[in-house]
């Protein structure tokens, strides 16, 4: 009978503790911790696509093609590693060969979100990227464009792909549409 009792009186116990440290809260404050976690992870998705472009823009052909693509495969998902990866080691004799320096580099210029997704079990952010060329860039293409999408892997964001030329033309119809209004 004392053992029934005693369980009964941790049980109210624990109740008690319970009821008094679950203290309602306002509406405001829950709205200021969602805007914070909006905001948090927002910057963190521009800050992903941002570092991104840097990556892609910022090429050193004496390092070679294997630097290059661990700088990349540092800075996207495990997916997009293997796409780039692909798409490098096919293209990378052809890529030197058509720059005459041996260096392209960049520096951040404007970023712009364009939507939020999920693609891959993923939540995705669409950004579109522009950087300036500081180095071994043409005189006529020093400004640097780039659309990319980045995702949420594992609670980090990083990038995932490059968008299609399609997408970027979507992208590019609906803004137009936009200021015709």
């Amino acid at each position: 009978m004392k053992k029934q009792w005693l369980v009964i009186l941790i049980a109210a116990v624990f109740i008690l503790i319970l009821a008094v440290s679950c203290q309602p809260i306002s509406r405001n404050t829950q709205r200021a911790t969602a805007t914070a976690y909006a905001v948090s992870y927002m910057v963190d998705a521009m800050a992903s696509a941002e570092s991104s472009a840097l990556v892609l823009c910022n090429i050193d052909f004496e390092a070679g093609k294997e630097t290059y693509i661990e700088n990349i495969c540092a800075a996207t998902t495990t997916l997009g590693c293997k796409l780039f990866t692909s798409q490098i080691s096919e293209t990378w004799e052809d890529l030197d060969r058509s720059y005459s320096s041996k260096k392209l580099g960049c520096v951040a210029g404007t970023s712009r979100f364009l939507e939020e997704g999920n693609q891959f079990g993923m939540r995705t952010q669409y950004w579109q990227v522009s950087l300036q060329g500081t180095e071994g860039w043409g005189a006529n293409s020093g400004s640097r464009e780039y659309w990319l999408q980045v995702a949420d892997e594992n609670s980090s964001w990083k990038l995932n792909r490059v968008l299609t030329g399609d997408e970027v033309a979507f992208y590019k119809t609906i803004e137009a549409m936009a200021g015709e209004e």
